[in-house]
Formats: C-alpha cells, sequence, structure tokens
C-alpha cells in the first residue's frame, strides 16, 4: 500500500503549451479544452484506482488468463490458475514496477525480444481479479469470468462485475491499452523538406478477439471518444483490423490531454513525450524554422523501434514522493 500511495502526486493534470526556448512548458488546461475528470493530490482512492483501470486496459491489450479446465490433474494434484502479461524486452522495468505492485514472476526472453509477467501464487491471481473486476471493457472479460469460477470453486467468492461502461476520459483504462497496442508516429520530416508532414497517433485492434466475438463496439467508443473516423483494413486478404488515426489538431489534443491525465508506464511514455514535443513545435509552425524541423527530425530518428536511451524517471517520481 505504501508503494501505491506514491501514485497520486504524480498525477496532476496539466496540459503542455510552447515554451520558446525548450517547446515544452506546463500550464493548466483551460476552461474549453477537452472535458477530463480532475482528481485532487488528497486521499488514496485515485492511485488505487488508476493502477487499476490501466493495469484492465493493459490486460485487455497484452495479457491472457490461463484457467485450468478442472481443478486437479488426474494424480490429484491441485491445478492453478494464472495472469500473463506480455511486454517487449525494453520495457522490462516496467513489468518490474507492476510486479512491486502485484506480486508474480518476470521471466525474459531475449530471442523473442520479449517479457513475461507470469501471476500464478493464488494471493497475487487474486489481488489483480479484485483489482481489474469490473473495469474490463472487451470479450476477454469471459475469460476472467471462467478463472472468476475457478477461483469460487476453490473456496474464493468473487463477484463477476459486468463490462464496465463509464467515459473513457474517466479513468486510466485507455492508458494501459495504449501502452499494450498505441503507436505513436511522425510522418514526413526527411531530408526533402517538401515531403508530406503529420503528427499522428495509432491504435489498432483485429476485427474479432479469440472467442470471436467483434471488438467494433470498443474501437467505435474510443473513435468517438478522439472525434475520428473508425477505419477498417486487411492484410494478406484475410486479416482484418480496426484503425483509429488522429490526425488533426482537434483529436490530436484529445489524445494528449488524456495521456498527460493518465500517463503511460511503459517506455512509450518516452515516444509520447517526443511525439508531443514534436506537436507542438508543428501546431504553432514553428517547424518552419530549418532549426525546429531538424529538431522534429531528430525526434523522430530516434522513436519506437530506433529508440537507444531510456529513461524511467516517470517510474523514479511515483517511487519518490
Amino acid at each position: 500500500m505504501a508503494i501505491l500511495m506514491v501514485l497520486i502526486n504524480f498525477l496532476l493534470i496539466y496540459s503542455v503549451e510552447i515554451n520558446i526556448s525548450n517547446s515544452v512548458g506546463l500550464s493548466i488546461l483551460s476552461s474549453n479544452s477537452i472535458m477530463v475528470r480532475r482528481y485532487s493530490n488528497q486521499g488514496g482512492k485515485f492511485e488505487s484506482d488508476f493502477i487499476s483501470y490501466y493495469l484492465a486496459g493493459l490486460i485487455e491489450g497484452d495479457g491472457y488468463f490461463n484457467t485450468p479446465k478442472k481443478l486437479t490433474t488426474p494424480s490429484g494434484t491441485a491445478r492453478v490458475a494464472g495472469i500473463e502479461v506480455v511486454f517487449a524486452l525494453k520495457d522490462r522495468p516496467s513489468a518490474k514496477l507492476l510486479q512491486s505492485l502485484f506480486g508474480g514472476k518476470l521471466y525474459d526472453h531475449p530471442n523473442k525480444n520479449l517479457n513475461r509477467w507470469i501471476i500464478q501464487d493464488k494471493n497475487s491471481v487474486t489481488k489483480i481479479i479484485n483489482s481489474i473486476n469490473g473495469k474490463l471493457r472487451t470479450p476477454k472479460i469471459n475469460s476472467l469470468y471462467e478463472m472468476i469460477d475457478f477461483l469460487n470453486a476453490k473456496g474464493d467468492n468473487i463477484l463477476k462485475l459486468p463490462l464496465d461502461t463509464s467515459g473513457l476520459s474517466s479513468n486510466g483504462w485507455l492508458a494501459g491499452f495504449i501502452d499494450a497496442d498505441g503507436h505513436f508516429a511522425i510522418k514526413g520530416f526527411t531530408a526533402n523538406p517538401k515531403s508530406h508532414l503529420a503528427i499522428q497517433f495509432y491504435l489498432s485492434q483485429r476485427k474479432t478477439d479469440k472467442s470471436g466475438e467483434s471488438l467494433e463496439k470498443l474501437m467505435l467508443e474510443i473513435s468517438e471518444f478522439l472525434q475520428v473516423k473508425l477505419n477498417k483494413r486487411v492484410f494478406s486478404e484475410k486479416y482484418h483490423q480496426f484503425v483509429i488515426c488522429t490526425s488533426n489538431r482537434v483529436s490530436n489534443k484529445i489524445i494528449t490531454d488524456y495521456l498527460n491525465t493518465y500517463p503511460l508506464l511503459s517506455s512509450k511514455y518516452l515516444d509520447f513525450k517526443d511525439w508531443e514535443t514534436a506537436y507542438n513545435i508543428y501546431i504553432a509552425k514553428l517547424h518552419k524554422d530549418p532549426k525546429q524541423y531538424e529538431k522534429i527530425r531528430n525526434l523522430k530518428a530516434n522513436m519506437n523501434n530506433s529508440r537507444t536511451y531510456f529513461s524511467w524517471s516517470h517510474h523514479e517520481l511515483f517511487l519518490s514522493r
């Protein structure tokens, strides 16, 4: 609980404005900004709610519920349920942060460039189930229900809560989902100054989840929140996806305000902050200055898979207050 208490001080609500000296500054959101729920730094409920909703979104994006079909093996050995979340290997510090809050073990797979956070001890599994119960938004809730049935058969008494229908701007679920499947892109800004320029955020999901249920309702909800159109695309004539793309000032402002309210915890936080810096330069038309144009080029060249420098100060801030 002591670790969870430090989360609250980080989550002060600000938006980023242009600062001529460093391109990034802080200001209170103006009254005509997108409406995002505010929290004070008093009390202990917010940090618990944030990490619970965040974890729900992360699991729905990159997590799995592994529930045995039977309580015991043929020899009578008790079976255990497990929860697994997959991270890129570079995001091991994020997995370790969540492990410190919820338990479990970490397993590195350098040959696959990934890290697995696996939770199998009953106390930790039950803690996560109770934290995310009632906060899921996708058909993965059916897998959660199967695990609850399994735990209840072993003596627990966990109520199956329904899908969450609260506004996306009211909690950190979307931050977790973006940490799993979002992407920040800077288009153009090549050596050719006439190249098409765009600052965009992408979020894609396959058309159906593993159970065969459609994800269209969820993706429509996210697209409406961001005030953009929900697109569809097909790969190799058989892989169907829903795609959300922000590309205008309104939608980019919404996602920026949201993520400055409910922060990402993976290295994608660094990509977002570089993307935000480029966005602020771009909307202020400062990119017409060759020096600022080159600054955006450098930001682009060191984002996403090209990133070689990592700072985890956003974690340190959690743990130092």
